[in-house]
């Protein structure tokens, strides 16, 4: 006996349901244990009813990685085009910001990047951070090449993303858990049934059928089957105050795309805009007092779906044999970039915390536990933006009102005071893209690290003018984002 669960059922596919077979598949298969995925087809549900297409953080090939993937057929199979970062427009006055992936600048020291440019004087308000990245220069000239493996190559400082249309990444999921061993049933999940000890003992089908196993996993989504349905596990709300709706299409779009994905606030709420290859995924997230659905339809051409927004989490998402995941055990806000991250996290750290078939309580706790800190992280990312936005209109005024969590009072305290980023074990996002969401939104600190003071302002200069010089230089010889995006699809544009 190998010890794991004898049997693992999935309720539900999608992203979601199919990246945590793919990994259990590939895991657990060799040891007997048995994967099965209850399947209804029909839309992708598991990860929220607005999710129609993914704007990733770089992590994704990390995971791809580890899950045998690879990033160029996830691209094909799902309308994929490359991401270098975000691009802010109308939350604060100014320009438009980009907030860009990779390495930004260099650090002397402890001393970091961003608090270089402060010790010159720079200013928030003005600060173009992405003029000394490589992907933020590339992203604004609409370049693209993947990064070179050398450290010494400044190539290598570039980093990306990817959007990925979920229907199609999903299916591309589907093929590779299905060959690794994953089992399917057709048909959706309705409920379960519990034993006296509380624990789950079969899933029941809409048409009636039980299914038994020994541990069951709920990815569907919103409706959340078995952890609330059966469970009933609460859910923590993290809606800003006011942005009660979310509007999502997906249209046919031939237009050489972004390698950006982009954030524009209006006055009744917000439109984010993910390029794919061949077309283009929108979402509107707006107040219900200050936009009606009709409205919201037609800013977005005509056609779109329209659903309550209401991003949260479960507050134990792996609850006696069930373990919530995708939607259903956390819904980010679209500001966070961390749906897929959420959903391979799930699926990787439950196979370094795989419970014994009699248990798991210990390994469960755990799990919470990181649980707990990765979508804190997400949660405050996308908190920073309302918390931090200056716009005028009434919609932007009570989003404002909201209280941040502890653990963004205290990034914004540290970062408000003289630019600092706290570290943290087991976030989402590293100091650097921290900084830059600050420097994005216009954030100025009181004053800038004591540290810096020990830099030469002269030799300081130089070489932060170096650096953005080299920054553009190299930016201008890369090939086109819709070549490179032509040579993966094997057409053009």
């Amino acid at each position: 006996m190998s010890g794991a669960p004898g049997h693992i059922l999935i309720a539900g596919g999608g992203v979601a349901g199919w990246t945590f077979a793919l990994a259990v598949a590939r895991a657990l298969r060799p040891l007997g244990v048995q994967i099965s995925v209850a399947d209804p087809g029909g839309a992708d549900e598991s990860l929220g009813a607005h999710a129609l297409a993914l704007s990733t953080l770089p992590g994704v090939r990390d995971h791809h990685h580890a899950l045998g993937l690879d990033d160029l057929d996830a691209m094909r199979a799902a309308r994929g085009s490359f991401k270098l970062g975000e691009i802010y427009t109308g939350w604060t006055p100014g320009d438009a910001a980009i907030l860009p992936f990779g390495e930004t600048g260099a650090d002397i020291g402890p001393v970091r990047f961003h608090q270089q440019l402060m010790r010159l004087g720079a200013h928030a308000g003005d600060l173009d951070l992405a003029a000394f990245s490589l992907a933020g220069e590339a992203a604004r000239l609409g370049r693209f090449a993947p990064p070179s493996p050398d450290p010494a190559s400044f190539l290598s400082t570039l980093d990306y993303g990817l959007h990925l249309e979920t229907e199609g990444y999903g299916q591309y999921l589907r093929t590779a858990a299905l060959k690794a061993g994953a089992q399917p049933i057709d048909g959706r999940v309705a409920s379960a049934e519990r034993g006296g000890d509380g624990r789950l003992t079969a899933a029941v089908m809409e048409d009636g059928r039980k299914l038994p196993a020994d541990l069951f996993v709920d990815a569907t989504g919103e409706r959340a089957a078995l952890i609330s349905g059966v469970l009933g596990a609460p859910w923590e709300s993290w809606a800003a105050p006011g942005l009660d709706r979310i509007a999502a299409v997906i249209t046919e779009d031939n237009a050489p795309p972004l390698a950006l994905t982009r954030n524009e606030a209006m006055s009744a709420g917000w439109r984010r805009d993910a390029p794919l290859y061949g077309a283009a995924a929108a979402q509107l997230i707006f107040s219900s007092r200050d936009m009606d659905d009709a409205a919201a339809i037609r800013q977005l051409g005509g056609t779109a779906s329209v659903s309550a927004f209401n991003p949260g989490r479960r507050a134990a998402p792996w609850s006696a044999n069930c373990l919530a995941i995708g939607a259903a055990a956390c819904l980010p806000d679209p500001l966070s970039c961390a749906e897929q991250h959420l959903a391979a996290s799930a699926a990787l750290r439950f196979l370094k915390l795989v419970p014994h078939s009699d248990g798991g309580v210990v390994e469960a706790r755990e799990y919470n536990r990181v649980f707990e800190a990765e979508t804190g992280s997400a949660r405050d990312f996308a908190a920073l933006c309302y918390l931090t936005q200056t716009r005028q209109d009434k919609t932007w005024k009570t989003a404002r009102r909201a209280d941040p969590s502890p653990e963004l009072a205290r990034h914004m305290a540290l970062y408000k005071a003289r630019g600092r980023i706290p570290r943290s074990e087991d976030g989402i996002y590293d100091e650097a893209m921290w900084a830059a969401a600050f420097i994005a939104m216009r954030v100025q600190p009181r004053d800038h690290d004591p540290l810096a003071n020990g830099l030469a302002e002269a030799a300081l200069r130089q070489r932060c003018e170096q650096i953005r010089h080299l920054a553009a230089s190299t930016a201008r010889r890369l090939p086109e984002h819709a070549a490179m995006l032509a040579q993966v699809h094997g057409a053009r544009l």
